[in-house]
């Protein structure tokens, strides 16, 4: 892009050096037009940039996609559900008025399992995770492990969930 800027810088030099009247047609169509070529490397610029912070967050949205894979892979964080008549969960509540499906627990297996809730943060955007019991309390607040800030639970849902898309790059 440097390379670029200078070529332009160039051109604008030719065009001043060169001796024409500066109320010709010929000349204001040459300024014209090395102006328009400055005009095109700003937005260019500006599109780079734009690039720069996409690129920025979906690398951050990668990361946290990692994170929550590790901690489903991981034993302690995955969840097994079974197809028994008495598994470990009522049947399913909703709750109509934002479409959410809940799944409350009836019985924790152990004393260190915790039934949890996703919520997304209102000021940093991203994903953390809420004890599910009291997570009903309409005035609860929750400090959200990123930004660190005190919010009010944002339950996922099919509104504001991150949806992944399938990609096949097998060709």
């Amino acid at each position: 892009m440097a390379d670029l800027s200078e070529k332009i810088g160039y051109l604008r030099g030719l065009v001043s050096s060169m001796e024409l009247d500066q109320e010709s047609a010929n000349a204001k169509l040459l300024k014209g037009i090395v102006d328009a070529l400055e005009g095109v490397l700003d937005e260019l610029g500006d599109m780079r940039e734009d690039l720069s912070e996409l690129n920025d967050f979906v690398e951050s949205i990668d990361e946290d996609l990692e994170d929550l894979e590790a901690m489903h892979d991981s034993e302690e964080g995955s969840v097994e559900f079974s197809d028994d008549e008495d598994d470990d969960f009522d049947d399913e509540e909703f709750a109509p008025e934002e479409g959410l499906r809940v799944l409350s627990p009836k019985r924790a297996e152990s004393a260190e399992e915790e039934a949890l809730i996703g919520s997304i943060c209102p000021e940093c955007g991203k994903l953390f995770f809420a004890p599910l019991e009291g997570s009903d309390a309409p005035d609860a607040l929750y400090k959200c492990p990123l930004c660190e800030k005190e919010v009010p639970l944002n339950p996922l849902g099919p509104e504001n969930a991150p949806i992944a898309k399938r990609t096949d790059k097998t060709k």
